[in-house]
């Protein structure tokens, strides 16, 4: 039996070594590998139907860059699809851009930038946008053909540039990135907070105790008193805390928070806490090593944070790290926060991503209280078991 329970226990700690290393380097690769976001949303409103502006598009729809979802009918559509996330960009071509350009006069493309989420998509937007626009400017002043400009005449075009692109960035004012990256970076102090609290406050609980009752091997057979108060007060002292700490970090880099919606940013942080909590909790009830649990903890908080969808657009993910990331909360904190905090929507406009974190603590909550009712039957037993001995080693 011994050899077989030495070859099992090596197999095991290579699978679960090989499982963590796994996890590390693909954390590291996805930092570098297709960071750069293809296919970005774009929703164009084109107002000139012109010859210049159908070319416009065409090179836009040809670029691997973005990917032409939505055609919008005026501008307030236009920002009605960034506000609800359903493009990353959107192009305004004004009316008259051709017939200006032929008269010499200088043309402003305006393009409309969803500033939140992701904060690469933003930049290589209108990073490509002015590299189309750029170069539809050389071909003009060098009189190209017409199937290679685009069905544009190659006649009376001006030698000088006329088209530009101006930028209008929605709810990150120069494009300065501070209300898409802070969330996102104070995310992952949040699990780690959450998670180290929580659990801190049961184990003392069970170290304490144990002094008293050494038959109690586990968190998950303290008595009921000594589980059910750690894990309340945990929770309101990190929620408001962490809440108290995200507004005031706003406010020192003076990211612009709207009042009526400090409640509703403040619901969705503790609900992140709760989901965090009640999984650190179920773990700390379970597992008495203290290094296994560290461990754990960093196995949980760094895949969540780099499969969040902050580092790498959630669309550039492989199908096994997206399917990591929408394992945990923080991807479905951050698809909650943002709507709210930075485009001012309500919270029904987020309610898959609320609901998620609601399964996430219910389940890990059932679990607890699964592990609990187990723990506390174990205990009764100990107890009785070591009285038991007690009473015999008297009669001897």
């Amino acid at each position: 039996m011994k050899p077989i329970k030495l070859i099992l226990t090596i197999i095991l700690r290579t699978v679960l070594i090989s499982m963590a290393l796994i996890l590390f380097f693909s954390m590291m690769a996805g930092m570098y590998y297709k960071n750069a976001p293809t296919k970005i949303k774009v929703a164009i409103l084109d107002l000139d139907h012109s010859p210049l502006s159908r070319s416009i598009i065409y090179n836009i729809k040809q670029s691997q860059f973005f990917s032409v979802t939505h055609q919008a009918y005026d501008y307030l559509n236009l920002q009605e699809l960034v506000d609800n996330d359903s493009v990353d960009v959107g192009v305004v071509i004004p009316e008259h851009t051709y017939k200006n350009v032929l008269n010499k006069r200088k043309v402003s493309l305006l393009t409309v930038l969803n500033g939140t989420a992701n904060p690469i998509v933003p930049k290589i937007s209108l990073m490509m946008l002015n590299k189309i626009i750029m170069t539809l400017n050389l071909q003009m002043s060098m009189k190209m053909r017409v199937e290679e400009l685009g069905d544009i005449p190659n006649t009376r075009h001006p030698k000088t540039p006329l088209l530009s692109v101006n930028e209008r960035v929605f709810f990150s004012p120069g494009l300065s990135m501070e209300s898409s990256m802070l969330p996102a970076f104070m995310g992952l102090a949040m699990q780690i907070v959450s998670m180290l609290i929580v659990l801190f406050a049961v184990m003392a609980n069970l170290k304490l105790i144990r002094q008293k009752a050494p038959y109690i091997k586990l968190a998950r057979q303290l008595p009921i008193k000594a589980l059910i108060p750690p894990f309340i007060i945990s929770w309101l002292i990190v929620s408001t805390a962490i809440s108290v700490a995200f507004f005031t970090t706003m406010h020192l880099f003076h990211v612009p928070v709207k009042h009526d919606t400090m409640w509703e940013v403040a619901f969705i942080i503790s609900l992140l806490v709760l989901s965090m909590e009640s999984l650190s909790y179920f773990l700390a009830l379970n597992i008495r090593n203290g290094a296994v649990l560290a461990g754990i903890i960093t196995l949980i908080v760094m895949p969540a944070f780099m499969y969040s969808g902050y580092l790498i657009p959630i669309e550039q993910m492989a199908d096994v790290p997206n399917m990591i990331g929408n394992a945990f909360p923080l991807r479905h904190y951050l698809q909650a926060l943002y709507p709210v905090f930075n485009h001012h929507r309500p919270l029904t406009a987020v309610y898959k991503h609320i609901n998620i974190l609601w399964t996430y603590i219910a389940v890990f909550l059932g679990l607890s209280a699964l592990s609990i009712a187990i723990g506390q039957f174990e205990r009764v037993t100990r107890r009785k078991k070591m009285i038991m001995e007690k009473f015999r080693n008297r009669r001897k």
